[in-house]
């Protein structure tokens, strides 16, 4: 295969390259083409000489083939065709008109100006003829009079040094303060035949009126006045405005100009956008160049002293005599042959994705840095039976764009694979993107780029969006911006934006590890939460209980933890408020593992909440956690992914090594709190719902919470950053529960009472099929809960605001699945809300397979069974201290000591909290009980025993009393208090160390234990040779380490060892704590063979 890189310069006649015979042998085998560059519009030439230099058989053969500045959007089949534009043979060179990159568009609306937004050269290619199409003798000269009419030659300017918000495709010139004035000038061919008019792209940020006043050669032309804007957050933050005037004629060879700005608002300040010069020349004398008819339909006489060709349109192109007739807007080139300018440089293309044949559900783009990556994720994906195929931005724009960048051109790849492979399900934009295309003002790279909106200035409909790239039917793609603008999704866009090797292979890491389930199996993957802000009256609050309600009908075999900072006290600093009680309860929610995170209130770039639940720095202090949930942010700007300068808070989690989260569903922009709802209800309707029996992935989810909740260009900024291919970690497998068993009255019951005495019974259900899986064994996770109570907010900035919870547990407990099915034995405790509601059984199985199931059932609840119970004694209590679950005999070294509860009752310990003062308590040293109710499990597929695993946090040095107390579920309670000592806590000490294997072949692991678990730790490890040389190093950091670190590794090949060789090595191993700063180091031996 060719390198596209590859680059040939023709000048003089000398050619610059000695690969003229190799690119002629593959000139009879393949396709070749050559993409050359262009700055302005012309007649441009190629000779045959360098034709056939380049591989070409004959003059005759090729075809000149483009597209006039940008890619179209709209969608049409010819846009996915190389489209041939019209050349001429003379001589021995062909001619063509070739656009620069900005065109100038005549119209009923006048002249109108549309830059390039991707890029400052615009390239054509040069080929193989397809169908041809030549420049052709015009019809015959209009019959009639003909007139010496003025044609116009155009010039044009344009700034791009500001980007007012940061956002959408406008770029203006640096600002104008108040009385500040910008200058540029036109050259000006002589021969002018009146005046001139200049139209000026005007903009302003201002209070009050504010005034351009426009200078040509000296002389006061005129003056534009644009009004005010809004002194609001959230209002429009410019307005623009184009205005055209007349300039005398001239016989000067160049006009100079000066625009000045003057506001009466203190801060006005205004900006140009872009200057188009219209100049007239009669038609008989015009010199070489493009010239327009700005004055109507006519007939024009020229000078036959010039070859003059008729523009109609990029693609129709005539060869005219001396009369010709041209509609308004139609253009004349006039040129002389010999002082064409000659094409000199070409690089060969790579056209194959024209030719690809591949029919990948998955369609990862990449910037050729993080292509290794990019592979890496796209083989797991085919090991996963996903097929999917990597390409990179080069190789699009030389087969979708004639080797240009431009958006439109990513988007035409994927209508290639969506029309004509047809398995196409899901694009993964793999790298950064931003509203910078042309890196304008630096910051981070702009490697994937993404679509930008029209509209740059007003905060609430100016946006980036990844949509664009998935409107692929025929016709989409035009996407105004307003209600009647919308369009729908074809396939699911997702992006990975990252900057660097390391970003990409770290998101990579995490989604190979999420899809093959390493260290995340566990009933976890049925936790939801929301999050919902206190402000706006607590609409937000309202908000997400509506989506609970949903969610608690149709889908109650997930339990949703409700985060309301409305229900947490806040602090207050002056102006400013907090709450460290929300804080926690959002870190320790995510620590305990849930699949979806769902917040609902204000935020910024980086911050969650006024009273910032959630800062960016909080990430460093959060411990690694392979349960990494999928967040939905219905917020503001939270996920912002084009800024080259701002690294959001959703970027963030993305890229948080071995933490953070899988995915976000993200904001990027403003939002209204009703754009925000309609979305999420969208969401929530979409993301459980299953498609013949398989959950659905992340790409299909979105895709349809889009097209669900479409509303102009409000919510366009939504976007999904992670894998659009991936699933959530959503067990594949159903519950089926058996009527619920009375035992005592020994048959089926349709109602939980108190002091019931219930057995619970199912199987372990494939609900592609509806078949039981007789095969399936492994544990069972089972928790009931009591009808949802009302709980009413605290009303800290809105008034209190009634919700519903499920606050109290009746049962929790784990027992064995065999041959399928499963069978718990339950006491329905004595503290129950009497009234009749609805309880929730829920039901969670991991199977041995390695398989996941999940279920629930609804059934009324209320009431007392008749039931008389002969138990009169409280729980039995032990207690079980440290790693090795040992007696409170001898001493311990933790300050943080893990605690395991053993309860045994006969009838069962209770945890609900429906009666005050019967909970299962923990005591430390005489201080505030702790409440343990939420970690007790029943065990052994019963009620009568169970356990609690806990820590014993901040022990003093010295004895420490331990006291436990608990009720069963009758009414009689038990208490138990044992004395402990801790003995050399003060100072970090290492317990044990070791490495392995050891003698070693190619890498040593390393482990080792603290006496400080629960503590941010430092870890340093070092290598030396017995001389005493170091050869190695790694450091890392383990916020809430736990009591035995493992997987520290030092690979000989991948690392940056200085490449040992066979012998006796020496490491050391030191812990620094962060609390305090004490530290120990340990060294030992390892031996290469």
């Amino acid at each position: 295969m060719l390198d596209k890189q590859i680059k040939i310069l023709f000048s003089a006649g000398i050619i610059f390259i000695q690969l003229f015979v190799f690119f002629g042998s593959i000139a009879q085998t393949q396709d070749l083409y050559f993409k050359f560059p262009i700055l302005e519009p012309g007649v441009y030439k190629v000779s045959e000489g360098q034709l056939k230099d380049l591989g070409f058989d004959n003059i005759e053969g090729v075809s000149i083939f483009g597209n006039p500045g940008m890619l179209p959007q709209k969608l049409d089949s010819l846009q996915l065709t190389l489209r041939e534009i019209p050349s001429k043979i003379i001589g021995n060179d062909v001619f063509f008109f070739a656009y620069g990159p900005d065109q100038i568009i005549v119209n009923e609306d006048g002249v109108n100006f549309q830059p390039h937004l991707y890029s400052d050269t615009l390239f054509y290619m040069v080929g193989n003829k397809i169908k041809g199409n030549e420049i052709l003798e015009g019809n015959n000269p209009p019959a009639g009079p003909i007139a010496v009419g003025n044609l116009f030659l155009i010039q044009s300017k344009k700034w791009e040094e500001t980007n007012l918000l940061n956002s959408g495709r406008a770029w203006y010139s640096q600002p104008l303060f108040i009385g500040q004035s910008l200058t540029f000038s036109f050259e000006l061919p002589s021969g002018q035949s009146g005046p001139s008019k200049i139209k000026l792209g005007l903009m302003s940020q201002s209070l009050a009126d504010n005034v351009f006043r426009v200078f040509a050669g000296g002389q006061n032309i005129g003056q534009s006045t644009i009004l005010p804007i809004p002194n609001t957050t959230y209002g429009i933050k410019g307005r623009e405005k184009s205005e055209e005037f007349e300039i005398p004629e001239s016989t000067e060879s160049k006009m100079d100009f000066r625009v000045n700005y003057q506001s009466p608002n203190p801060n006005g300040t205004g900006y140009l956008d872009y200057a188009l010069l219209a100049t007239p020349y009669p038609s008989d004398k015009i010199g070489s160049g493009l010239f327009y008819n700005l004055d109507g339909d006519n007939s024009f006489s020229f000078s036959t002293a010039k070859t003059t060709w008729k523009i109609k349109n990029t693609y129709e192109i005539t060869e005219e005599s001396d009369r010709i007739f041209l509609g308004k807007g139609e253009m004349v080139v006039a040129f002389e042959p010999n002082g064409v300018k000659a094409i000199t440089d070409f690089e060969l293309a790579n056209t194959s994705l024209r030719t690809d044949d591949s029919d990948p559900q998955l369609l990862i783009i990449t910037h050729k840095s993080l292509l290794s990556q990019a592979q890496r994720l796209s083989s797991h994906k085919n090991q996963k039976g996903i097929q999917s195929s990597v390409v990179v931005l080069e190789d699009i724009y030389d087969s979708f764009g004639y080797g240009n960048r431009d958006v439109t051109a990513i988007r035409n790849l994927i209508a290639f694979h969506f029309h004509y492979s047809g398995g196409l399900k899901n694009v993964l934009f793999f790298g950064k993107g931003t509203y910078d295309y042309k890196s304008k003002q630096g910051g981070r790279p702009n490697l994937v780029p993404t679509y930008s909106s029209r509209n740059s200035l007003n905060p609430l409909t100016t946006y980036s969006s990844d949509d664009f790239f998935g409107f692929v039917d025929w016709g989409q793609g035009q996407w105004d911006e307003s209600n009647a603008g919308d369009e729908q999704l074809q396939i699911g866009v997702g992006r990975i934006p990252a900057i660097s090797v390391s970003e990409a292979g770290e998101m990579v890491n995490k989604i190979i590890a999420y899809e093959n389930g390493e260290n995340n199996r566990g009933e976890w993957k049925r936790n939801l939460a929301f999050f919902a802000d206190d402000a706006d009256n607590n609409i937000h609050l309202r908000d997400a209980e509506v989506h609970y309600g949903y969610l608690s009908k149709n889908h109650p075999e997930y339990l949703i933890k409700k985060l309301y900072l409305d229900r947490f006290e806040q602090q207050r600093s002056g102006s400013a408020q907090s709450s460290p009680l929300a804080k926690a309860a959002l870190k320790s929610t995510i620590e305990e593992g849930v699949l979806i995170l769902n917040y609902i209130g204000h935020g910024n770039e980086t911050v969650l909440s006024a009273e910032r639940v959630f800062t960016v720095s909080d990430l460093y202090d959060w411990p690694e956690n392979p349960l990494l949930p999928l967040i939905v942010t219905a917020t503001c700007e939270f996920g912002r992914h084009d800024s080259p300068f701002i690294r959001s808070g959703a970027e963030e989690f993305l890229f948080a090594e071995k933490k953070g989260a899988i995915g976000l569903l993200t904001t990027g922009r403003p939002v209204f709190s009703s754009v925000n709802f309609a979305l999420n209800t969208a969401f929530v309707e979409s993301v459980f719902e299953k498609d013949n029996g398989e959950t659905r992935d992340l790409g299909e989810i979105f895709r349809l919470t889009k097209n669900n909740s479409l509303n102009g260009p409000f919510n366009r900024n939504f976007s999904l950053l992670g894998d659009p291919s991936l699933k959530l970690a959503i067990p594949e497998l159903t519950t089926q529960t058996d009527p619920v068993w009375d035992v005592v009255l020994e048959t089926e019951t349709d109602t939980l009472r108190a002091l019931q005495r219930i057995q619970i019974k199912g199987k372990i259900i494939d609900p592609i099929t509806g078949a039981m899986l007789p095969t399936s064994s492994g544990t069972y996770d089972i928790q009931i809960t009591d009808k949802a109570q009302t709980i009413t907010s605290l009303g800290d900035e809105s008034p209190p605001t009634e919700f519903l919870e499920e606050i109290n547990v009746l049962f929790r407990g784990k027992g064995e699945v065999k041959d399928g099915e499963f069978i718990s034995d339950v006491f329905i405790p004595k503290n129950i809300d009497s009234n009749i509601g609805t309880a929730k059984i829920r039901l969670f199985a991991s199977l041995n397979q390695g398989d996941e199931a999940i279920g629930a059932i609804q059934i009324p609840i209320g009431g007392t069974a008749s039931y008389t119970s002969n138990d009169k004694l409280g729980p039995d209590i032990a207690l079980r201290f440290g790693q090795n679950q040992s007696d409170a005999s001898g001493s311990f070294p933790f300050s943080n000591l893990p605690l395991t509860i053993l309860l045994e009752d006969e009838s069962g310990i209770n945890i609900s909290s429906q009666a005050n003062g019967h909970d299962i308590e923990l005591t430390i040293n005489d201080q505030s009980p702790i409440i343990l109710n939420q970690f007790f499990k029943a065990k052994n597929n019963g009620f009568e025993l169970g356990e609690i695993n806990t820590l014993l946090a901040d022990l003093k040095e010295g004895k420490n009393t331990i006291t436990v107390s608990a009720w069963d579920n009758v009414g009689n309670s038990s208490k138990m208090t044992q004395e402990i000592e801790i003995k050399g806590s003060l100072q970090l000490k290492i317990l044990e160390h070791g490495t392995y294997p050891n003698p070693t072949t190619e890498s040593s692991k390393f482990r080792i234990a603290h006496n400080r678990p629960n503590e941010t730790i430092n870890l340093e490890l070092k290598i030396y040779s017995i001389y005493g040389s170091e050869i190695f190093s790694m450091q890392r950091r383990y916020v809430e380490a736990d009591f035995l670190l493992d997987g520290i590794e030092w690979n000989f090949f991948r690392s940056t060892t200085k490449y040992p060789v066979k012998g006796t090595y020496i490491y050391t191993l030191m812990l620094i704590s962060e609390k305090d700063n004490s530290s120990e180091t340990k060294s030992g031996k390892i031996i290469i063979q």
